[in-house]
């Protein structure tokens, strides 16, 4: 009767210990961070290009990345400035456009590792409100490019966003009113921009392109794009809070979201990285608050490739959304 007993103690406590080895893989591979910007490092806003990812399968999508024509949207006047992320003694990194005189601005944040203000995203995006007549303040969060490491595990914006309320309060003491600034966020970046603005009433107007809308609905893709069943799903969270130090249960940008904002939410409808489930359940949640938000789901695109099929439509919507909700 003992030896059976022991048998049974000897496989629960396998099973217990190749679910938390598998879990640590799982989570060591998404949140173990690549602090470069992976191909595009080194690149300025007018040397950068938009490259297709290694892991990019669809030639539709890397043909229109190699058909871009970069040379249209480069700039040649930007100051790199530093300053604190808010409430911490991290420094952040930073390309300031400061054309316009007595105009609005909006900071503009970078997605998920390898990344930061120097991918062409970024780029793009402050070349395009420049010619729309809205300054633009591009950083590295942590962890990311010229801006200071702390960890090599992914924070998730939830750590972060105190980084881009320090950018917040670098332009208040540059010249800028509360109501002359903005926030962007890409990808990840979006969910950043959104958490922080909840914590600063008056940021008033937040763009937010391809952001995940909660976490539990993210995890459950990312696990199954590595091949794994949702049934890690709790051991990842016990391991990546721990390897991270953020309880990713907070990672939930939707209930972030104050009536007291505006919000303009846009989205490819064939997104793979980020699904676009996330974009109506944004626009179910908002509708249903009463949020002021404006949604634009980009048909036949994937993940950001809005932003390089029509860049002038997509400077124009965010002008006219800045432009209305800024002074």
């Amino acid at each position: 009767m003992k030896k059976f007993y022991k048998l049974i103690f000897f496989v629960i406590f396998s099973l217990i210990f190749l679910y938390f080895g598998l879990s640590f893989y799982l989570a060591n591979t998404i949140l173990k961070m690549n602090h470069t910007c992976g191909d595009s490092s080194g690149f300025s806003p007018n040397t950068w290009k938009v490259l297709a990812d290694h892991n990019m399968k669809s030639e539709s999508r890397i043909n229109l990345r190699n058909n871009f024509e970069e040379s249209k949207y480069y700039l040649d006047k930007w100051e790199s400035v530093n300053f604190k992320s808010r409430g911490e003694d991290i420094n952040i990194s930073g390309w300031l456009f400061n054309y316009h005189i007595n105009q609005p601005v909006v900071i503009v944040v970078h997605g998920i590792f390898p990344n930061g203000k120097c991918k062409f995203e970024s780029n793009l995006i402050a070349s395009l409100l420049i010619k729309n007549s809205i300054n633009v303040l591009t950083i590295d969060l942590r962890n990311y490019g010229e801006s200071d490491i702390v960890s090599n595990y992914e924070n998730l914006g939830l750590t972060s966003y105190r980084d881009v309320l320090g950018a917040y309060d670098y332009l208040r003491e540059n010249g800028y009113s509360q109501n002359q600034i903005g926030l962007i966020g890409l990808s990840l970046g979006a969910s950043t921009v959104i958490i922080a603005s909840k914590y600063e009433d008056s940021i008033k107007a937040i763009w937010s392109e391809s952001s995940l809308a909660k976490f539990n609905m993210i995890l459950t893709e990312e696990i199954g794009r590595y091949g794994f069943p949702n049934i890690f799903g709790f051991g990842v969270k016990i391991v990546g809070s721990l390897l991270s130090g953020v309880d990713p249960n907070n990672l939930n940008p939707v209930y972030y979201l104050n009536a007291n904002s505006n919000y303009f939410f846009t989205h490819g409808d064939d997104d793979e990285r980020v699904y676009v489930n996330h974009f109506y359940y944004f626009k179910k949640y908002a509708e249903s608050k009463n949020i002021s938000a404006e949604f634009w789901l980009i048909k036949n695109s994937g993940h950001i490739d809005g932003l390089i099929k029509n860049p002038e439509l997509y400077g124009k919507k965010m002008k006219d959304f800045f432009k209305k909700n800024l002074k």
